[in-house]
């Protein structure tokens, strides 16, 4: 996430959130945490992914699906976070972290803060780092033009942020660096690059026609969080998917473990230096000593200092040892650098690729893979003339898992009015995903087609959404409640209509 968006983001979320409660903590998926927060006009969920690049922080009205049982770690949060209000906000948006102040909880004192971290997660803390929320640097305009690799040294002038700023004039550009300096960002923009590349939101305007515009960053976060984050969630449902992106995590971790144990060697040998110059500094007296395994010397600095010293060596041939220990050191902490930089660019590569959704995604689809989920189900598969995957039950249990096993909340389910008939589930990419109006009609039809209506010329058609519709408890399997029928469809019946959209 841009660092500059981020920082925007959050001054609104403060606005947002100041004195609400978090009334519980759900995680539906590996990395991704949501929190359910108080709310006077209809249910309103906090959702948060870290991820440097494809990280997302977003306001939804709609809960992802949570596994049966929590984790061990989302029971530890629910009992230190849940009841619990949240105030003022602490802002480190360079490093793409912010902080909540919470009202007190079960234990005084402690776990005072809920600090979100775009690079490693979700924590309640008792203090915040000290390197937390340190006043910001920039660079001189000319210095951002001069020099490529910039972010390395000022990470919120990203490479984005650098291109958008060549394509503008030298006054321009100026502007547009003073307005992010003073934070004044008041419109957003979220731009699809190429084919259907959706992009994280940004501060700034591109050349790409293909752009949606925003007053709120809090809109812009929701609107990108939500066409992202879902149907990648659908996609992981799959274990495939879900065991190698655990996986590549697991690969990444043990790798960067390796780097930091290195560099810890590496500065430890490079530390020994000053040991050196000690040692160098009183040589003349040291000379003549020989098997020595310690030696106390005054460093001309640093004062006195105990160095350990390998008897089978001289002092002298100590020093010129740890010198070049430390020598060595200094460059394999350099290579170490670049070794990192390479893992994190591997490492977001990879990210990209496992959690942005598979492309086209409000797109007509041509070739839809078939969830392993579907299987177990007695179901029958049929894709619209728009590209949109419909799932119709074969019998009355069927009709009770697709509500159960198969249906996000967004998606629409379909019932002929008035009696007896298969439920059609139309699947959604994401809460605003749209439907044109033929898949609706396609979607009718299939669910009178296997109905009480079959014979007839024309059938109404509930819809509704999944998340109004539920199993009724104690009732037969199918039997359900409909609390709110978002519309009624009078369709033609066309039985021809069942070959040619089935699932080929």
């Amino acid at each position: 996430m841009d660092a500059h968006f981020f920082r925007a983001l959050t001054r609104e979320l403060e606005e947002n959130l100041k004195g609400r409660r978090v009334e519980k903590i759900f995680a539906p998926a590996d990395g991704v945490w949501t929190f359910a927060l108080q709310s006077t006009g209809g249910k309103e969920f906090l959702l948060f992914r870290p991820a440097k690049s494809v990280g997302l922080f977003f306001i939804s009205k709609v809960k992802p699906l949570n596994p049966a049982n929590p984790t061990g770690t989302v029971m530890w949060l629910r009992k230190r976070l849940s009841g619990r209000r949240i105030f003022e906000t602490i802002h480190d948006w360079v490093n793409l972290r912010v902080a909540f102040t919470l009202s007190p909880g079960r234990e005084p004192g402690r776990y005072r803060f809920l600090l979100f971290d775009m690079k490693k997660g979700v924590s309640l803390v008792h203090e915040l780092p000290q390197d937390f929320a340190q006043p910001v640097d920039w660079p001189s305009f000319a210095d951002i033009q001069d020099t490529a690799e910039i972010w390395k040294e000022f990470p919120h002038i990203s490479p984005p942020l650098r291109k958008a700023l060549s394509n503008l004039t030298p006054p321009e550009a100026q502007k547009l660096l003073d307005k992010l300096k003073n934070g004044e960002a008041d419109t957003f923009y979220l731009t699809t690059e190429g084919k259907d590349e959706l992009m994280p939101p940004r501060v700034w305007p591109d050349s790409s026609s293909n752009q949606q515009i925003f007053s709120s960053a809090i809109e812009a976060a929701s609107t990108y969080g939500e066409k992202v984050l879902f149907p990648t969630m659908e996609r992981l449902e799959n274990s495939e998917d879900k065991q190698a992106l655990k996986s590549g995590k697991k690969k990444f971790k043990k790798v960067m473990d390796r780097i930091a144990e290195e560099e810890a060697r590496l500065h430890t040998l490079l530390s020994r230096k000053i040991e050196a110059q000690a040692l160098q500094a009183e040589m003349y007296r040291l000379k003549s000593l020989r098997e020595l395994d310690k030696v106390t010397v005054t460093h001309p600095e640093l004062g006195k200092m105990v160095v350990k010293l390998d008897p089978t060596l001289t002092p002298a041939e100590n020093m010129t040892k740890i010198f070049k220990l430390s020598a060595k050191a200094q460059r394999g902490l350099k290579h170490m650098e670049r070794r990192k930089a390479e893992v994190e660019a591997e490492q977001e590569e990879f990210l990209q690729s496992n959690l942005l959704p598979p492309s086209n995604n409000d797109k007509k689809k041509t070739n839809i893979e078939i969830p392993k989920k579907y299987k177990d189900i007695a179901v029958g598969l049929f894709v619209s003339s728009d590209g949109f995957l419909m799932i119709r039950g074969k019998n009355s249990k069927a009709n009770h898992d697709l509500l159960s096993k198969v249906s996000s909340v967004f998606d629409y389910w379909f019932h002929v009015e008035g009696g007896p008939g298969s439920h059609v589930i139309l699947k959604r990419d994401h809460p605003g995903h749209e439907v044109p109006e033929t898949t609706f009609n396609e979607a009718a039809t299939l669910a009178a087609i296997k109905s009480y209506r079959c014979d007839d010329s024309k059938a109404d058609v509930m819809c509704a959404l999944v998340k109004d519709v539920r199993n009724r408890k104690g009732a037969a399997p199918g039997q359900v409640a409909v609390d709110n029928v978002s519309r009624v469809l009078h369709v033609k019946i066309d039985h021809s209509l069942e070959e040619s959209l089935a699932k080929k």
